[in-house]
């Protein structure tokens, strides 16, 4: 059963290239990796990849690391063939019907998918519960809203802040990727570090890896901007989806002036090696 709570389109809503071209984005800001977190060439383990997704990053990783085991969930199943071997996804709303094994997995992969729930700090906890002693966790998050290190106040910059103050009417704290650091030592683990990023919106950077990250975000804002907002400014804020349209219409048209990003934040944290659930 899908949550009705989801608020993004999936790549069933046709919105897979999208999200594929976002997986590329990330892959450019960690330096053609998969993860921040270092990993021995030779790795292994069990990994679960949640929220999934299209399944992009679950399949490249299992290619990457044919010994490894990985299973990727999320509330739709990838229609992705031919899969690695190695590699399974199930249909889980980890909210709702989190039924993974404790301590399982040597390797907890996750990618803008924490500001999506209504309650993060519970699936940390359970993330934790079916983490292997001594294993990993890796969140890669987008901090909201959009920010500038400029005075001008964007229709992308104004656009962004009404989508978070929406969401928090339907229940979700877009804050929560700012206080990360904190949430995951709340639910237990160690040796919580966190890297910060930027994915500008336009190629307005000077170096050409994050020209082209700007690129590329550029153009996953344009294809997606309607199906990012449409749920969240109906439920949240009353709109009519004419409404969205029109908005998104104007926010799209103004996409890519100043220097306006999206804040990016990745966390790495560890079960301790004697703690037991």
């Amino acid at each position: 059963m899908v949550s009705n709570d989801y608020t993004l389109p999936s790549h069933l809503d046709g919105d897979g290239a999208r999200l594929n071209l976002q997986h590329e984005t990330f892959r450019l800001i960690l330096d053609d990796k998969f993860l921040h977190a270092q990993l021995p060439s030779d790795f292994s383990g069990r990994v679960l990849d949640i929220g999934t997704g299209t399944g992009i990053w679950a399949a490249e990783f299992a290619s990457m690391y044919p010994a490894s085991d990985v299973v990727g969930v999320d509330l739709y199943e990838p229609a992705l063939s031919p899969a690695p071997s190695n590699l399974r996804f199930r249909v889980v709303d980890v909210e709702k019907s989190w039924d993974l094994p404790e301590n399982a997995f040597d390797l907890i992969h996750g990618r803008m998918f924490l500001f999506l729930l209504k309650s993060p700090q519970t699936v940390l906890k359970r993330c934790f519960s079916s983490l292997k002693p001594g294993g990993v966790v890796e969140f890669q998050e987008m901090q909201h809203p959009y920010q500038t290190d400029e005075a001008e106040v964007t229709p992308t910059l104004r656009f962004s802040r009404l989508r978070v103050e929406a969401a928090a009417k339907c229940g979700f704290d877009r804050s929560i990727v700012g206080s990360l650091d904190e949430t995951l030592r709340e639910a237990g683990f160690a040796d919580v570090k966190i890297s910060t990023f930027r994915f500008p919106i336009g190629p307005w950077m000077d170096e050409k890896r994050m020209k082209l990250v700007g690129e590329k975000y550029l153009q996953c804002l344009r294809w997606g901007m309607v199906g990012l907002s449409k749920v969240v400014l109906i439920k949240g804020l009353g709109w009519t989806e004419e409404q969205v349209v029109k908005a998104c219409e104007e926010v799209v048209a103004d996409l890519g002036k100043g220097k306006v990003y999206a804040p990016i934040r990745v966390a790495v944290a560890r079960k301790g090696a004697s703690e037991k659930v």
